[in-house]
């Protein structure tokens, strides 16, 4: 923003001539400069008349005009009441919940705006890569203890984005704050055409000699090609290089795995994709495989063939040939590919049983440490031998679900993780186990390393749907973008702290987590404190800079900033509450309390948001003549997403989930980016059999698209005759009623009658009419929006997989708990208590 008007007979300081340079910072005592009270990007500088009282921002939230969204709040009483102009704001309309049967949207449900002056929140990234819960933050602590609801922020820092979301920029220089060390963006003021203040600490800051000529064009002035400022997301190549690209692979080579023909799937996928390994001419490479002992290989190039070496003492591990067991993946290709054919023979017979993968992660730390890189891990049952071994535990035993505790049952895993981090090593963790392998204590290497951890009870080379499943999954994983030796710092405006973080990374200061590697599929919370007035700011940002080195051994920095218009008025904060990022944080602050306290503890902050929340907007923001369960419009999902909630493996209380499949269903939620962990929490339902010609639409881009509308999810909506299309987040389900005419079963799953559709069914033939062209459509469009792989399964009505589809209708009752309409009766009671 602009400094203060000047009194008479004052002006704007000169620019500083040669020699001369900005004020020091304040020191201790002198206090900051005042905060901005307008914001003007500045793609081209023109000196005019400083905002009056007329012209300026109008109020404590910074907005002003006749249609802006703080002038219909304008009426709004400090407390109390709801206004008729509250009434005109959609979003705060009241919902009585416990009236409403149809809760869900016809359509999916969009992220609110922030809107902000001189339509700058046009410049506010895309929600899915940065998004808080509240769009209006409140001026006050007090007013933001009053909501009970987190006041936090949601980040996909390294979501695949094509040139023109995400530009590329290779500048001279780096412009950033000399203070705080904000990256210059959208939101910054210009004091002069030589100087801007930095909208995260207010400082002055001179700008580079040359940032505001137009290279192309030769004009001074001329900011319109300064990409920064149009844009909020962006990308810059440093000048350093650092480390290549490095994959270490560990298999476990016990029965289990063998059994199960995990090592001959690794093999065929890893030698398909072999060339398609992200890296450069520097790529290195290296495979160990493990059962009671350790098998490593030399693969140097010189070699005619590989050769193994074996290592039995795994109680004191030691790398037999320290300079020869990962190669560079060019120069010993043929000894590679020659190893992956060869491994599954080499252990086809094998009938150890036993699993020594803490001495198989402590080799590849001491292998990586000097450099750094990926740990890939392929587990396939509980670890027994050696350190790290771990005994089975048996949860479901606990006399009652709700004292469950998910924590770790050893530190082992958790201390080897803060090694790996510290020398820039990610591990990711693939389990292949329907037995107790303690998911809560080995994860912990993943969860500390940035890395992820994936997990296939069912998976068993001959059947189709689970190889499947693992084969597409592993393709991404090996071949999707990654960053190494990452850091990501998150800045906030001063006046607001970060308090805690929710997902996979070491912390290593306030605000500083720690990713040895970083890739596309992962996402982050962090949860935000007000520690001071912000009522004479009218806008607040977030800055979200991700250091990283690229595969190509590139050092870049992706940089996110995120603006919000501060208000002190609780109407209009709940007006802009996102109700998506709200359950989402809670979700993973849920997560961790499992951990530190147990599953009871959990449902009960679940239970107790839906409560709380409602109370609180009844006492300070509701009139006297709404009912007991009335919510404003923006909040009016919250109910149902907790219910959602602990319905989910992650929360239920059902004795059928087992301890691992629990874990799993904890790591989704904290690692999933916010709109693939909706979908996981409550799920996109369509009619398939009423799709139409008035589904289809033309987008500007010339590409038709099917938009159905979206059904509640409960077994009332499903007719006898239909078939159903589920989007679930991470994979897709069509259900097929007994009833469900036979022409639409020919057109769909392309056989002749109910009985004939296979129980494993998981690719459709292909299209032949037009309602099967719209199907396919449909699910091709919901594929195309995500990046990782999503499977198709075919469900009938009497198959032994309908408990999967059944379960997600979360507004019924079911096993895992409870109906929508008995949880609102349970929330009410405790409501007019």
């Amino acid at each position: 923003g602009l400094p203060p008007p000047p009194t008479s007979g004052q002006g704007l300081p000169p620019p500083p001539t040669s020699g001369q340079g900005l004020p020091p910072p304040p020191t201790s005592g002198q206090g900051l400069p005042p905060p901005p009270t307008s914001v003007h990007h500045g793609l081209t500088y023109q000196p005019g008349p400083v905002p009056t009282a007329t012209t300026g921002l109008a109020g404590p939230t910074g907005l002003a005009g006749p249609t802006s969204f703080a002038t219909q709040m304008a009426a709004a009483p400090p407390s109390g009441g709801v206004s008729s102009a509250h009434t005109s704001v959609p979003e705060l309309r009241p919902v009585n919940v416990m009236e409403v049967r149809n809760i869900l949207p016809a359509q999916p449900l969009e992220h609110p705006r922030a809107i902000l002056p001189g339509g700058l929140h046009d410049f506010n990234p895309d929600p899915s890569v940065l998004c808080s819960t509240m769009n209006a933050v409140p001026a006050t602590s007090g007013m933001l203890n009053k909501m009970k609801l987190p006041f936090a922020i949601h980040v996909h820092p390294f979501k695949d984005l094509d040139r023109s979301a995400c530009p590329v920029l290779h500048p001279r220089v780096i412009v950033r704050c000399r203070s705080c060390r904000t990256y210059i963006n959208p939101f910054v003021t210009f004091i002069d055409s030589r100087h801007w203040r930095c909208n995260l600490c207010f400082r002055p800051n001179a700008l580079p000699e040359d940032f505001d000529i137009n290279h192309q064009t030769g004009l001074r002035g001329d900011r319109s090609h300064r990409v920064e400022l149009k844009r909020s997301s962006v990308e810059y190549i440093a000048p350093s290089e650092y480390m290549p690209s490095v994959y270490y692979f560990l298999i476990d080579v016990s029965y289990n795995s063998i059994e199960r023909g995990l090592l001959g799937v690794f093999c065929r996928v890893l030698l398909d994709c072999l060339d398609k390994l992200p890296g450069d001419a520097r790529t290195m490479i290296g495979v160990l495989t493990y059962d009671s002992t350790l098998h490593f290989y030399n693969l140097q190039s010189a070699l005619s063939q590989p050769q193994m070496l074996v290592v039995s003492d795994i109680g004191d591990v030691f790398l037999p040939s320290p300079n020869s067991l990962f190669v560079n993946i060019k120069q010993s290709k043929e000894l590679i590919r020659t190893l992956l054919e060869d491994l599954p023979g080499m252990f086809a017979n094998n009938r150890n049983t036993s699993s020594a993968l803490g001495a198989a992660l402590q080799a590849s730390y001491k292998l990586l440490h000097p450099i750094g890189g990926r740990v890939t891990v392929l587990q396939s049952g509980l670890p027994n031998l050696g350190p790290g071994a771990l005994k089975f535990k048996d949860n479901g035993s606990a006399l009652k679900k709700d004292a469950i505790n998910m924590s770790p049952s050893s530190d082992f895993y958790k201390r080897l993780a803060l090694d790996c981090s510290a020398q820039q090593i990610a591990v990711d963790l693939f389990v292949f186990s329907g037995q107790f392998v303690d998911l809560p204590t080995i994860s912990c290497i993943s969860k500390f390393t940035s890395g992820q951890v994936s997990y296939h009870p069912n998976f068993h080379h001959s059947k189709a749907v689970e190889r499947e499943k693992f084969e597409k999954e592993f393709r991404r994983y090996l071949t999707r973008n990654i960053g190494y030796e990452a850091v990501m710092r998150i800045r906030c405006t001063e006046g607001m702290s970060l308090h805690t973080f929710h997902g996979n990374f070491f912390v290593r200061s306030t605000d500083l987590l720690s990713l040895p590697n970083v890739n596309p599929d992962l996402g982050y919370a962090i949860n935000i404190s007000i520690d001071e007035s912000l009522k004479s700011i009218g806008m607040v940002c977030f800055q979200v800079a991700l250091l990283y080195t690229s595969y190509r051994g590139e050092r870049r920095i992706r940089v996110h900033t995120l603006a919000l218009p501060v208000s002190d008025q609780l109407a209009q904060v709940y007006a802009r509450v996102d109700v998506q990022a709200i359950a989402g944080v809670i979700a993973k602050m849920a997560v961790d309390r499992s951990s530190s306290s147990s599953l009871g503890d959990s449902r009960e902050a679940l239970m107790n948001t839906a409560i709380d929340c409602t109370k609180m907007y009844r006492t300070h923001c509701a009139s006297s003549m709404q009912s007991n369960f009335s919510l404003p419009a923006s909040l009016s999902l919250l109910p149902l997403l907790m219910l959602s909630l602990m319905k989910l493996r992650a929360f239920t209380l059902s004795a059928s989930v087992s301890t691992d499949s629990r874990m799993q269903a904890m790591n989704f939620i904290k690692q999933l980016p916010l709109d693939h962990l909706m979908l996981y929490v409550c799920p996109h339902l369509y009619a398939l059999h009423d799709l139409s010609d008035k589904d289809v639409e033309s987008r500007d881009d010339g590409m038709e698209v099917v938009c159905p509308q979206l059904l509640q999810l409960t077994a009332e909506k499903l007719t006898r005759y239909g078939m159903y299309l589920m989007d679930y987040g991470l994979g897709l389900y069509i259900w097929v009623n007994k009833e469900t005419p036979q022409e639409l079963i020919q057109f769909v799953c392309g056989v002749q009658h109910f009985g004939a559709i296979p129980e494993n069914m998981t690719v459709l033939p292909a299209p032949t009419n037009t309602f099967s062209r719209m199907v396919s459509m449909l699910i091709k469009q919901i594929r195309r929006s995500r990046q990782h792989h999503m499977p198709l399964l075919v469900i009938r009505e009497d198959g032994p997989h309908r408990l999967l589809f059944i379960d997600r209708l979360s507004q019924d009752k079911t096993e895992r708990g409870t109906s929508y309409y008995e949880f609102l009766t349970h929330v009410n009671r405790q409501l007019t208590k």
